[in-house]
């Protein structure tokens, strides 16, 4: 049993979810052509992938994100719920296709070229927050992901501080990590990834 698990205020986590597209090439990368090597789809997204990971140690979790109202935001949801994860509170976009992310690795395993599409968390509002202020108060911590855009962060730590929470983020990448600095005094924990 994880020391975490009975653990009964619910984990807020609040960001993306999307489509995972990883290749690795089997040998040195080389550009202008096509590599031989594996692929992998799988559901993905930083906050997602919190949230399952939260669950599978046995946390109560609240998961926050938006997907297209299609068939990968169907399955994606569907599997996050399916490992413990409360998904009520996701909104599903009707315009916009889930947020999709593609990793370039070498055969060493080192990422060479990443690029996604996340537009859909646009969709993560400031107000949508507000009128959820009750999974703040409820919550044992919050965590957050960069791609939200900076006032929707705003709003989301200044909803944590007021209930006193703890405020765990992750700056995604170094694109976004600059979303994060006006807050850093009030993260209790930052979990960036090596550039």
């Amino acid at each position: 049993m994880s020391e975490l698990e009975g653990l009964e205020a619910p984990v807020l986590v609040i960001g993306s979810s999307g489509l995972d597209l990883v290749g690795r090439s089997f040998s040195p990368l080389r550009k202008g052509t096509s590599n031989p090597g594996h692929l992998r789809v799988s559901p993905g997204g930083v906050a997602r992938n919190v949230a399952e990971n939260l669950a599978r140690l046995g946390l109560n979790v609240i998961l926050i994100t938006a997907v297209g109202d299609d068939q990968q935001g169907h399955q994606i949801l569907q599997h996050t719920r399916s490992v413990g994860v409360d998904v009520e509170h996701c909104i599903r976009v009707a315009d916009q296709p889930t947020g999709s992310y593609l990793a370039v690795l070498d055969d060493q395993g080192l990422l060479h070229l990443g690029m996604d599409d996340m537009r859909v968390v646009g969709a993560i509002t400031s107000e949508y927050l507000r009128q959820r202020r009750d999974l703040f108060k409820q919550a044992s911590a919050v965590f957050l992901d960069a791609n939200l855009s900076e006032k929707t962060l705003r709003t989301a730590i200044s909803l944590a501080s007021r209930s006193g929470v703890p405020i765990a983020a992750d700056p995604t990448s170094s694109n976004l990590a600059p979303r994060l600095l006006p807050f850093l005094e009030r993260l209790w924990l930052i979990t960036p990834n090596e550039t």
